[in-house]
Order: structure tokens, then sequence, then C-alpha cells
């Protein structure tokens, strides 16, 4: 009996090892690689974001919400659970005018509220987070020429700022997440760009904003315009502290974010034969001196339309290229203005990562991008193949194959990505498919 047993525990412990350790095929023919640490069974979390095509009651460009749960395995598997919001139909539901082409979304500190912005019109939606439901609107000054392409909460959850591109000026929105009623918006402050002495200083002949984005301290806001320049405005005062002008600071600027005492904005554009660059501000001098403007490093971006942004552990700045398909990494030092670093070595770039013909499909058109809170995964907003906001017709740049969420695994520290898994939400109409994702936000 022995001379049996012993073998057969032999062999069960063999299938045993093949069984547990060994990495079986999943989703989209993707497999967790053996190369890659593999993430805790973290706590749950959510990613949102936004189809800013037709509702799905038909609403013209009312848009759609799609919000996706799960722990980190469950978005690497494809098991993350898939809710769907009709933005339109929830906004009339309240009695609010339904906004078009929803276009940005960024969450309060909490994450009780998220806050949306339409690049077509210029109602700020706010959402109870939890009840997934508009539950205020407001309409800044400035109709008919106005939109709220970009909108941004304030650290201290008091105000939230947009960015109204046609209008050329930012406002700023008091905000209350706690007042009675779930009258969130209160009083509307506006800074206005379109000035002959604004234009002069940019060297540009309009002053149309992309994106307004407050420093953690609620002191300056920085604010990066379409036909180049950055404006760095006194929060409290609506007032201009410093301007960098055209040639300093390139036409198209997109993103602007804080890391650490440094802040952050991008410039990118269409053409392949035009450079893109990223533009790090020394924040910390700033608030010590408003009086001085802060000194910048100007990083050439590899990679072609450079879009979304977001720093991996405090390490790494990954940036999305929409039209070449790929995600530059940049190794980025704690202190990049220290002098005894190299210039070299400031933010330089170690990595660029292929997205074409991955788990995100033949042609993903990455757009805005965020991390889980593990910072484990990144998630990717996809464009469709018919773009409605951000394409230049000549190059194509926003056309993508697969509308929806892209998943990327984080890899060695942060330094490397894989492309695990899509989350491909089709918006199919009269045999068109108008899905077209650009805002995303994970709510942490």
């Amino acid at each position: 009996m022995k001379k049996f047993f012993l073998p057969f525990l032999f062999l069960v412990g063999i299938v045993w090892v093949i069984f547990t350790q060994v990495p079986l095929p999943l989703h989209n023919n993707f497999s967790l690689s053996a190369s890659a640490r593999q993430p805790n069974n973290s706590s749950d979390y959510e990613v949102w974001a936004i189809d800013q095509a037709d509702s799905f009651d038909g609403t013209p460009l009312g848009g759609n919400l799609y919000v996706l749960s799960g722990d980190d395995r469950d978005f690497l598997r494809g098991n993350a659970k898939v809710e769907k919001v009709n933005l339109a139909a929830s906004a009339k539901s309240k009695g609010f005018a339904a906004g078009q082409k929803p276009h940005w979304i960024a969450f309060n500190k909490g994450a009780t509220y998220a806050i949306v912005g339409h690049a077509t019109t210029a109602q700020v939606y706010a959402i109870d987070a939890n009840k997934r439901e508009v539950v205020d609107s407001i309409l800044p000054p400035g109709l008919p020429n106005s939109n709220s392409h970009a909108v941004y909460p304030s650290k201290d959850n008091n105000f939230v700022f947009v960015a109204d591109t046609p209008g050329q000026r930012i406002h700023k929105i008091s905000t209350n997440y706690e007042a009675p009623g779930g009258k969130i918006f209160g009083e509307v402050k506006t800074l206005d760009f379109n000035t002959s002495e604004t234009k002069t200083a940019l060297g540009t002949p309009t002053a149309r904003p992309v994106v307004a984005v407050v420093d953690d301290a609620g002191k300056f806001v920085y604010v990066t315009f379409a036909d180049g320049g950055v404006a760095i405005a006194n929060v409290e005062t609506l007032t201009i502290a410093h301007i960098y002008n055209k040639d300093e600071v390139t036409f198209n600027g997109l993103i602007a974010a804080q890391v650490g005492d440094n802040f952050i904005t991008n410039a990118g554009n269409a053409n392949p034969e035009i450079a893109d660059f990223v533009y790090v501000y020394d924040n910390k001098s700033l608030l010590e001196n408003p009086s001085k403007r802060p000194d910048f490093i100007k990083v050439p971006q590899s990679g072609n339309d450079v879009h979304g942004v977001v720093v991996v552990r405090d390490k790494y700045l990954w940036q999305l290229n929409r039209a070449s398909n790929t995600i530059t990494i940049h190794d980025f030092k704690p202190n990049p203005f220290d002098a005894n670093i190299d210039g070299s070595n400031k933010v330089r770039a170690v990595n660029l990562v292929e997205l074409t013909d991955t788990a995100l499909g033949p042609d993903p058109a990455p757009d805005l991008i965020d991390t889980s809170p593990s910072q484990e995964i990144a998630f990717i907003s996809q464009r469709g193949p018919n773009p409605i906001s951000g394409n230049d017709p000549a190059f194509f740049n926003s056309v993508g194959a697969t509308p929806g969420v892209g998943v990327v695994q984080i890899e060695n520290d942060g330094k490397d990505a894989k492309p695990t898994y899509l989350y491909k939400f089709d918006n199919v109409v009269n045999g068109v498919n108008i899905g077209d994702f650009h805002a995303l936000a994970v709510r942490k």
C-alpha cells in the first residue's frame, strides 16, 4: 500500500504546484506576468469615466457616466462591476438643463462629490458620488460664447476653478458640500484674460484657457492656453501674478498638476513634426516669494500629441501620447531645481511604452490617466472611431478604435507599464459607433 501511496502524494504535489503557481490565460488573451509584482487583494475602489457622446435616451451629446468598481485583481482580470448613469437624464430629473459633451471630471477632497464640466455648454454638475445622481448644476456667466472645458476643485473644498476656453476666462465657484438641500455651488468670480495687456504678454492673438489648476496650498492657480503661454494667478484676488509667453511655453497647454513642491504643465499637438514639451515650475519658491517669477524647466517630450499626465509613486512622470499610442515615462527627481542635479537628469525620459496592438486594442488613442489607490494599476480613457473633441482632421490624432477604459499594470516600481485589459464600451447609433471617452478619474 505504501509503495503506491508515496508516488500518489508526489503526483498530487506536482498538480498542486501547477494549478496554484502557474498563471492561467484570462480575458483578452491576457495573463498576469510572472515577472511582474502581483498586486495584493486591495480594498475596493471606483473608476469613473464618461462617454461624452449621445446619452442612452438619445439626448445629443448628453453623455453617459460609467462607474467601474472592484479591487486591483478584479480590474486586471476584467471582473470589475460596471454601472451606467445617463447624465442628461439625471440632470433633467432634478430640474436642471442637460449639458452637452461632458468633458472633464474631478472629485472633491474626500471624494463625496464629483464635479463635471462640459466642452460644448457651460454647465458644471455636482454629482453625489454615493447616489450617482446630479444634485446641483451651475451655469457660469458668459453665454452664449462659453464652456466649462476643465474643472478642478481646491484641496480645501472651498471652490472649483473652471476653464472657459471660448470665453477666454476662468471662473472661481464657491462650493459647500455640506449645504442643506444639496445646493453645492455658490458665488462665482471671474478672471477675464481677453484684454490687450494679457494677450500682449502671452504674445498670442487670443487668451483661451485650457485648464486652471490650483496648487495644494490654495494660493495660486496655473492656467494653460490653447495658443501658448501660461499664467499664474492669485487665487484670493484673481489677479495675474506671472505670465510665461508663447515662446517660453508652447501652444496648446493641456494639463497642470502639483508634484510635491513643484508644479507641472505640458503642451502637445497633433503634428508629429512639432515637438511636445513638459514644464516643471518651482512652486515652493513661488509661495515663499510671490513677487518673483518661479523658475521652470522645459523638457522635450518623446511621443506625439501628449495629453494626460500622472505621477507614479512620486518617482516617475507618465505622459500619454494620444496620436502615437504610447506612454512616455520620465524619471522625476524629488527636487529638480537642486543645483547639484545635472541638467540632463532633472526630468529624464527613461521609457517609451507602446500601446498599439496590445490588450488595449489596435488603436487606443489614450487621453486621460489616473492610478489606483495602491498605484499598482493605471487607468486610461480611450477615444472612439468618431471623436467629437480635440481631433485635427489632418492627423486623426483623436481617432481610436476601442472606446472605453484601458487597464495598465504598473511594473518595475513605476518605470514600466504592461497593458492588461480593456473595458470596451461602444455607443452605436444608426449603425455608427459614436462612443468617445475623455473624462476619467479614480475615486480614492
